[in-house]
């Protein structure tokens, strides 16, 4: 049984067999009800003749007979009675007198002669002097009355088989039937090759379907009916030439970078998984390059979102051509070549399939950097870029993408940690370092939580008189385990994971709090806070240093906000505008680290600053470089034209004090008057005599 259902599965599932079957049995059902209705008909005319015939035999017999009926004559009767009942189509006879007395019979169930017939038909045929006919079943019986001389003599009555003078209805049905099947072979088979001729451009459908649900669809269907299956053939090509441009664009949009024209994160994933399992399985060794530019938040910021796509396309362009030079030069006749692709952002991957040795990394690492130092022009202006690489060898580094980019990503770090521009390898020492970061990031995260940060002061001091001018507000972290640690220690992984804005907003609340309660105790020292970029960029910056000296009740004039030099040529009409309703009540600002910066002196007049903060680089070596002298110098030289105060720090020494005093700065800030210090320590620092010390120690 299975087989015969597997069988009958296999057929149903053919559209053409369908509609062959479902025609075959529309037209097996329209033959036999028209057979039905021709049997019906055939079997009521073949009744109707049937009886017509026995009539007239009856006729026929009553005309003969009649003389013989008027006269009586029993013997003549007899006679032909016997003659009559030797007719095949006569199963009995009978004639009566008009008595309805017996004169002679033939047949089965007949009176004998002399006998009254009780029969109704014979009654109603000589009281109607008319014929009667009754059919029962498989016999006819016919009631003639017989007229002589056109007077009523008697009657006759004949039973005629059915089957004798009507053909029978088997054999009616049987010729049917013959017929029938007849017609079923001959038409059948038309009807088979008709229904597939008919929907075989839905065949052409189905493979066309069929072949589009396997991605194939660059195709076309030629059907050339003239009816609605070819304006669905057409209906399919323009919906199969729609969806292969869509399906293009969705290939497009998923596995090409739109700005650079790259392939993007997901198509170099699928690359690196294909090309690490082969390099695994044929033992040879490959690598992945994870490069990051350098400096190019800021251009951007300078240049706006349009230019910088731009300059993104032109560093793609630059990539792929150094990646392209790399495999004519090096590569083996006939090998896969490299895939630069962007993985978002400014970051960008080199894919090398092969490697001949584990120098071929670097050498493409160090192509590549050569060719982004060179400048980019972009709408009239020269951009220069700098680009870090880490690189990460498959299988060695991981047999899978994520790891692979993982690895690489920080050996990348490590590379711009080291200053950019070059390329680092993965090393394992790096997974336990990006471990602790992580850490350090979650405990930091803690930390802000938790109220574990506090804030120290370092006092700054005048040069003339050595008395206390104000402090540095810096933040140190009370560390539960690992005690108190400076911000060297953490401010890079607050930067990298973005608590920086959150950290400096909270030293400046809690330095202008303590501040002001210094100054409700009669001592009035300034408060310099660091404010850091992304502090600096946010959108309503003033307004929350406005909120913070109301809520704290600070004094403005006692509040100074400390820009560092990158920070404040960013963006200088910004920077401008983000100071200007500041000053205005009284908040002086100063530039941190003067002098290591890239300023332009154009901006630098035009920014509305009231300090210059010496680096302490400078300061530190002013005593044995004679360059670091001269921008001493120029530093101090320019804030005295500018009207400007100056505040040298990392004094620690008393001839740096002294040379520094001669020159004409301002302020001073280092070990030689005091460590950062809680408040509790700043307050007894104010109070004592801080001129007496400064002066002892200068001779």
């Amino acid at each position: 049984m299975a087989p015969l259902r597997h069988a009958i599965s296999r057929v149903m599932r053919s559209l053409v067999m369908k509609f062959t079957l479902l025609s075959g049995l529309m037209l097996i059902g329209a033959t036999a009800l028209l057979m039905g209705i021709e049997f019906n008909l055939k079997r009521a005319e073949n009744t109707e003749t049937g009886l017509t015939r026995a009539e007239l035999m009856t006729e026929l017999f009553a005309a003969n007979t009649a003389g013989s009926l008027a006269q009586s004559d029993v013997r003549a009767l007899t006679r032909a009675v016997n003659d009559f009942q030797a007719r095949p189509d006569v199963a009995s006879v009978t004639a009566v007198d008009v008595n309805r007395r017996v004169l002679a019979s033939w047949g089965e169930g007949v009176l004998n002669p002399g006998e009254r017939e009780t029969d109704q038909l014979v009654h109603a045929a000589l009281g109607a002097v008319d014929t009667r006919i009754e059919s029962l079943g498989p016999t006819i019986r016919v009631a003639e009355p017989a007229f002589d001389d056109g007077r009523l003599v008697g009657a006759v009555v004949v039973t005629v088989p059915m089957a004798a003078v009507a053909e029978p209805a088997m054999s009616i049905l049987r010729r049917q039937l013959l017929t029938a099947f007849g017609a079923l072979l001959i038409f059948l088979p038309i009807m088979a090759f008709a229904v597939r001729k008919a929907l075989g451009p839905i065949g052409k459908l189905t493979e066309a379907a069929r072949l589009a649900s396997s991605r194939k669809l660059d195709l076309r269907i030629e059907v050339n009916t003239g009816d609605e299956l070819e304006m669905l053939a057409n209906a399919f090509n323009r919906m199969f030439a729609r969806l292969d441009a869509s399906m293009k664009r969705v290939h497009r949009l998923a596995y090409v970078d739109m700005v650079t024209e790259l392939p993007n994160r997901e198509r170099f994933r699928k690359e690196v998984e294909r090309v690490s399992r082969e390099a695994a399985e044929s033992g040879h060794e490959g690598a992945i390059l994870f490069l990051d530019l350098d400096r190019f938040k800021r251009v951007n910021d300078s240049l706006g979102i349009g230019e910088g796509d731009r300059l993104l396309e032109a560093v793609g362009r630059r990539l792929r051509e150094a990646a392209r030079g790399w495999d004519l030069s090096n590569g083996a006749e006939g090998a896969e070549p490299s895939m630069v692709a962007r993985l978002g952002g400014d970051e960008f991957t080199v894919l090398m399939p092969k490697l001949r040795d584990g120098t071929d990394a670097a050498r493409l690492a160090r192509r590549i950097i050569d060719a982004v130092r060179r400048p980019f022009e972009i709408s009239g202006h020269q951009v220069f870029l700098g680009i870090s690489a880490g690189a990460a060898v498959f299988p060695r580094d991981g047999a899978d993408p994520e790891t692979l980019l993982r690895h690489a990503d920080l050996a990348m770090a490590a590379a711009k940690r080291n200053g950019g521009n070059a390329c680092e390898f993965f090393e394992t020492s790096m997974n336990q370092s990006a471990f602790e970061r992580l850490v350090l990031e979650s405990e930091l995260r803690e930390a802000v939580r938790e109220d574990q940060l506090v804030v120290y002061y370092q006092p700054k001091v005048g040069m003339h008189g050595g008395a206390i001018a104000g402090a540095e507000a810096l933040v140190r972290w009370n560390h539960p385990t690992a005690g108190l640690l400076s911000p060297g220690a953490f401010i890079q992984a607050a930067e990298e994971c973005g608590l920086i804005g959150e950290i400096g907003d909270w030293v400046l609340r809690r330095a202008c709090r303590e501040t002001a309660a210094l100054a409700a105790q009669g001592l009035s020292v300034p408060v310099a806070v660091n404010v850091s970029a992304m502090q600096f960029e946010s959108e309503g910056f003033a307004q929350s240093v406005l909120d913070v000296l109301e809520e704290t009740g600070l004094p403005p004039e006692m509040l100074e906000l400390e820009l560092t030099e990158s920070t404040a040529m960013r963006d200088p009409e910004r920077v401008i505008a983000q100071i200007a309703p500041l000053r205005d009540i009284g908040v002086t600002f100063a530039i941190d680290d003067f002098g290591t910066g890239h300023s332009s002196l154009s901006y630098l007049t035009r920014m509305p600053f009231d300090v210059f903060k010496i680096d302490q680089s400078f300061v530190r070596d002013m005593s044995k470089d004679h360059h670091a002298r001269i921008v001493v110098e120029t530093i101090l030289a320019m804030a005295r034209s500018l009207k400007l105060k100056t505040v040298a720090e990392g004094v620690e020494t008393a001839e740096q004090y002294v040379a520094l005093r001669d020159l004409g700065a301002t302020l001073a800030q280092g070990y030689l008057f005091g460590r950062p210090m809680p408040m509790d320590d700043l307050e007894e620092f104010a109070r004592a005599d801080a001129g007496a010390k400064v002066s002892a120690a200068a001779g």
